[in-house]
């Protein structure tokens, strides 16, 4: 069940970030961070969007090989909030993309440290951001990177 409120996207991306820094550490990956310093506000839900986020960036070290980055932003754009993570792993093909946010679409990037994949996180990522009003896209090229982008509605007054 969604329970929408006023919550502040940058701290919680800071906080999913702060969770992973360990595991990237471990796989000698940096997580570079902009955040704005006053709040940016989303209206969703707080543990779906946690959800989101900690599986966005998870992906993004899962996929990554070691000595790489990963970028994580967030951002006010058109009157929504914004949070974008982008790295710099396999990056995805045509068919990648067309699978990706199926249940269990397993796609042909592999996890870099022997990760496990269920191939179920996107498509709850994808469920989850329709099921709190937002947009989920990703652009990615294959062999740079891919970035994926939650843009989601801002608080009514």
């Amino acid at each position: 069940i969604i329970r929408f409120t006023a919550l502040n996207l940058a701290e919680l991306a800071a906080t999913v970030v702060q969770q992973h820094q360990m595991a990237a550490h471990r796989k000698q990956i940096e997580i570079a961070t902009e955040f704005p310093a006053e709040a940016v506000m989303v209206q969703a839900d707080a543990s779906a969007l946690d959800q989101v986020l900690d599986n966005l960036v998870s992906n993004a070290i899962k996929f990554s090989p070691a000595g790489k980055r990963i970028f994580v932003t967030v951002r006010q754009a058109d009157g929504r909030g914004e949070c974008i993570v982008r790295d710099e792993g396999p990056g995805f093909t045509e068919e990648d993309k067309a699978r990706m946010f199926k249940r269990y679409g397993r796609l042909s990037a592999r996890p870099t440290g022997g990760e496990a994949s269920t191939g179920l996180g996107l498509s709850i990522v994808r469920k989850l951001t329709q099921e709190m009003h937002g947009e989920l896209f990703c652009e990615s090229v294959p062999g740079s990177g891919a970035t994926f982008t939650i843009r989601l509605p801002q608080p009514t007054e």
